[in-house]
């Protein structure tokens, strides 16, 4: 409880900073370019994945056309964008997110250019709305035509947005009541802005100029045990189960992928197979060469993270282990996908996957417990993938 009230102030502290940065900001002279636009997007990498082909069409838009587009993006997915995005998007500004929310003068540095850069439209495309990142962004640009969403209607945030934050945007999107699937969401709200279609049906990414350094010829699976939050972790014991199988049954080599905070898991699961069919690959590979390396697989098995959202993007089979957390948002893929995947989740949600309005309470989060979740089930579901 001290924690959570510690947290508060500081949020508030860090607010009162932003604003005397922002009052800073406002005694200098601003240049306004015409025809340049701000794209805003802050959050995690399969979030980015969901929106980069709709960044893609905004040129080809009758709104945006002749426009300079710069990005301003999550530095963790620096290298995806810029290898992938450099056609739509001509300029990029990369923040860290620690360094943005604990040092004033990182965060002075970055709102300076920002504000500077004179950008006559700016467009915070999050659909959760943060105070103190994107919406301090959007103010501090003093873009003649500022766009963002309503916001999520998380309650304990929604009151400070609409007390506050709301009026530093000349326009806010609604959301639909219903839960919507993330890439559908992105894709509604520009839609929206632009007031003409968006012919695109879901994400995608061409690997075929990337290279990978893979440490066998055979045909190989992916595992990916690693997550953010440790809830969302299926025990890497599970994983083991599941490798077992792909390599004494479907005779598949199998590549440990993820970050390096991954390694200490993909080690152990690597010392218990001595067949030496089992790599470890964690921390081995950028952005590009992961959505490469899941591309060439046969199969990825992962909880649900960013991942997933490669597979479904190159065309890769996949299975998903997962608590739940953001159902309807964030999976499972809609059906008119026709993404070649399959879903595992606790019990509670197995049993009412046709009873929506019941599973809409896990929308935002969930507290189910992933392991129990039994790897049995996962094994039964591979012949249909492989």
């Amino acid at each position: 409880m001290i924690n959570i009230y510690a947290n508060k102030f500081l949020n508030i502290f860090r607010f009162l900073i932003y604003r005397v940065i922002d009052l800073i900001l406002k005694f200098s002279e601003q240049t306004r370019y015409p025809k340049t636009l701000l794209l805003i997007r802050l959050d995690a990498i399969g979030d980015y994945v969901l929106i980069r082909n709709i960044f893609q069409r905004l040129k080809q838009s009758k709104k945006f056309k002749g426009y300079k587009i710069t990005l301003c993006g999550n530095i963790v997915w620096k290298d995806l964008a810029e290898t992938f995005d450099k056609d739509g998007i001509d300029d990029f500004i990369w923040l860290n997110r620690k360094k943005f929310n604990n040092n004033p003068f990182y965060k002075f540095g970055l709102l300076k250019k920002v504000y500077k850069s004179g950008f006559e439209v700016v467009v915070d495309t999050t659909f959760s709305r943060e105070i103190l990142f994107g919406d301090s962004i959007v103010k501090t640009s003093c873009a003649d035509e500022r766009i963002g969403n309503v916001g999520a209607p998380d309650a304990y945030v929604k009151w400070k947005r609409n007390l506050v934050t709301d009026k530093y945007y000349t326009k806010l999107i609604p959301y639909s009541t219903k839960t919507v699937f993330e890439f559908n969401h992105n894709k509604e709200f520009f839609v929206n802005i632009l007031q003409e279609n968006i012919v695109i049906t879901k994400p995608e990414i061409k690997t075929s100029n990337i290279d990978v350094q893979l440490p066998t010829k055979k045909d190989f699976a992916v595992i990916f045990p690693g997550a953010q939050e440790k809830k969302r972790r299926w025990h890497y014991q599970n994983f083991e189960q599941i490798i077992e199988q792909l390599i004494n049954i479907y005779k598949l080599n199998v590549i440990i992928a993820g970050s390096s905070d991954d390694s200490v898991l993909s080690r152990k699961m690597v010392k218990c197979h001595t067949s030496k069919a089992c790599f470890d690959m964690t921390g081995k590979t950028t952005l590009p060469q992961l959505a490469k390396l899941i591309s060439l697989s046969k199969i990825l098995i992962s909880n649900e993270t960013s991942a997933v959202h490669f597979a479904a993007a190159v065309g890769t089979p996949f299975i998903c282990i997962s608590n739940g957390q953001r159902f309807g948002r964030f999976m499972p893929y809609p059906k008119e996908m026709k993404i070649n995947g399959r879903y595992f989740y606790p019990e509670d949600i197995e049993k009412n996957l046709d009873d929506l309005n019941y599973l809409e309470k896990y929308r935002f989060d969930s507290d189910l417990d992933i392991n129990s979740i039994s790897p049995v089930s996962v094994i039964k579901a591979l012949p249909e993938l492989l």
